[in-house]
């Protein structure tokens, strides 16, 4: 019994190491990615044994599970001389090894394999188990001792050595108690490729190329924000951890109270951090789990940690189809307050049939105030006893990702639709001396583009009568500073991600707002003193920007987090 569970472990062992390695190199950056994550996952329950996770390891922990499985279902009810018998338990041996390294797979988050490669060595399985098992069986009739130990032996040298080799050639990623920097992609990525024709507004003028990535960290399955506080750096992942600096310094883990887009789709998750400067407290947005847009309020002890027991629910605007909830959060030292950025909660449907963007007295598709009534805008609703709001900074927004204020000025990123992107900038000394809020036009405008749509329901009321709103919103929508089209002749641009401006006076790109598109990877320097908009392109590398910030303390260095969970410091040229 003792020399079929050997050969049986020592066949799969080789098997699996085999399979393992052919899918891996063929996605070596999911493969990545998810070592990365499980490593993760170990760190932060205080695994306090060093070791390595590759290949290897995952292979023998799949080879004693079908071992057992195989010895305990099969071994001992398999019958050569009957054909049904044997056909029966290859069928068996298939649902064993299927089941056993699908479920390892999906437990240590790895998906997108090869499913041509994962097919063939699932089909030669059984073929291949089932010709061991007839070779042991063979084995049990023969008397030489000799010849069965030897070729037993013979196996377990030739596994040995197969398996030392790929120990020895095999990269595999270390899991260690005190490792804290995790590289993801390669140092030193210097970025040489051509800028793509520009669609978009006139201002465009230069392509700068040269940017270099100098450092990745992985920090989760998926990063959403990366803000700078008081030479801080905090990383949010959809899932609602906070980290300062570093992975191994976890600020806040508000997972229990958010609803993430990995495990409910759509666009929920943690989306935005705020500090108040000159009081010890700070707010963070996220969707909650029932899909509201929720702001929740922190103190802090002395040494600006959060005190978890003083948490209070700010606000909470619904939203019930999980998308365009935008929710960045900022303060504001114009107006002394935070301001909140939120989306029109509409999806891909029926886009121009919402007009609640467009309705001052609803909150979606806003920049609001959170603490302060100041705004006195026009009474546009369904009905005349509606009432307007009085924090409204901004309004006719589809999905406004990381707003960004310096000095006078407020940068309003805007996603649109299907045609184009665009990049408000407004002087808030205007609305300081009209209080009338910033009209932006979704969804009668998606950037420069008139989308030909009326309103019936919502109506402008002045002196109790109702008119339509068309006429108004043509006349008082504030065009784009910056507008480029999805379609683009040699790539694919699509969903602007807004950044921050660089303020040290030594650099080449002082006041430039840099910001950046998720679909196409490229950076973007706008120098708005002057007009004049720069491509930085970065290239394919296998990731989607999903915010940017300027670091706080190195000179001309932008961060940027990503779908995968990196973060990135990237180099300006």
């Amino acid at each position: 019994m003792f020399v079929k569970i050997i050969l049986i472990f020592i066949t799969v062992l080789l098997f699996n190491n085999s399979l393992l390695n052919r899918l891996f190199e063929k996605n070596i950056n999911i493969t990545k990615t998810n070592l990365i994550n499980l490593q993760s996952d170990f760190l932060n329950i205080g695994f306090p044994i060093e070791f390595e996770i590759g290949t290897i390891f995952i292979s023998i922990v799949i080879s004693l599970m079908v071992t057992l499985l195989v010895n305990y279902f099969i071994v001992s009810s398999i019958d050569f001389q009957n054909p049904i018998s044997v056909i029966k338990n290859i069928v068996n041996i298939f649902f064993i090894y299927s089941g056993a390294l699908l479920s390892i797979l999906y437990f240590l988050r790895m998906f997108n394999f090869s499913r041509g490669i994962l097919l063939i060595y699932l089909f030669l399985f059984p073929i291949l188990l089932f010709i061991l098992l007839l070779i042991n069986n063979y084995l049990a009739t023969v008397t030489s001792n000799i010849l069965k130990y030897g070729l037993i032996m013979f196996l377990f040298f030739t596994a040995s050595f197969y398996l030392f080799s790929q120990i020895r050639t095999t990269s595999n990623v270390s899991i260690s108690s005190d490792e804290e920097e995790i590289p993801f992609l390669d140092i030193g990525i210097n970025n040489s490729e051509n800028c793509a024709i520009w669609d978009g507004s006139d201002n465009y003028t230069d392509c700068v190329t040269g940017l270099i990535v100098i450092e990745a960290e992985n920090f989760s399955q998926s990063l959403n924000n990366v803000i700078v506080y008081k030479d801080k750096i905090y990383i949010l992942d959809v899932f609602g951890k906070i980290f300062r600096n570093q992975k191994s310094d976890l600020f806040l883990d508000i997972s229990k109270s958010v609803l993430n887009r990995v495990d409910s789709s759509g666009e929920s998750g943690l989306f935005g951090l705020a500090f108040h400067p000159n009081e010890n407290y700070f707010l963070v947005s996220y969707s909650d789990l029932e899909n509201n847009l929720t702001v929740e309020k922190f103190y802090l002890d002395s040494d600006m940690n959060p005190l978890l027991d003083t948490s209070k629910i700010v606000l909470r605007i619904p939203n019930s189809i999980n998308a365009h909830y935008s929710g960045s959060i900022i303060w504001s030292n114009y107006f002394n307050d935070f301001l909140l950025s939120v989306g029109d909660m509409e999806g891909i449907e029926a886009p121009y049939a919402n007009s609640e963007p467009l309705s001052t007295s609803s909150p979606r598709g806003k920049i609001l105030f959170l603490n302060k009534n100041i705004s006195n805008p026009d009474l546009l609703a369904e009905s005349k006893n509606s009432n307007f709001r009085k924090d409204i900074l901004a309004f006719g927004l589809r999905n406004p990702w990381k707003t960004f204020e310096y000095k006078n000025l407020l940068f309003v990123p805007d996603v649109g639709f299907s045609t184009e992107e665009e990049l408000n900038i407004v002087n808030l000394d205007e609305f300081k001396d009209t209080k009338k809020p910033y009209l932006f036009g979704w969804p009668h405008f998606e950037g420069t583009i008139e989308n030909n749509i009326k309103f019936n329901e919502i109506l402008l009321f002045e002196n109790n009568l109702g008119t339509s709103i068309n006429t108004y919103v043509l006349e008082n929508s504030i065009k784009p500073i910056i507008f480029y089209k999805h379609q683009a002749p040699e790539n694919f641009r699509a969903a602007i991600i807004g950044g921050g401006v660089i303020t040290d006076v030594n650099s080449k790109y002082y006041e430039h707002y840099i910001f950046a598109d998720y679909l196409s990877n490229e950076l973007f320097a706008y120098d708005f003193i002057n007009n004049k908009l720069k491509i930085l392109p970065f290239g394919d590398f296998g990731a989607f920007i999903t915010s940017l910030t300027i670091h706080p303390n190195k000179f001309d260095i932008v961060l940027a987090t990503t779908g995968t969970g990196n973060l990135l410091q990237i180099q300006l040229p």
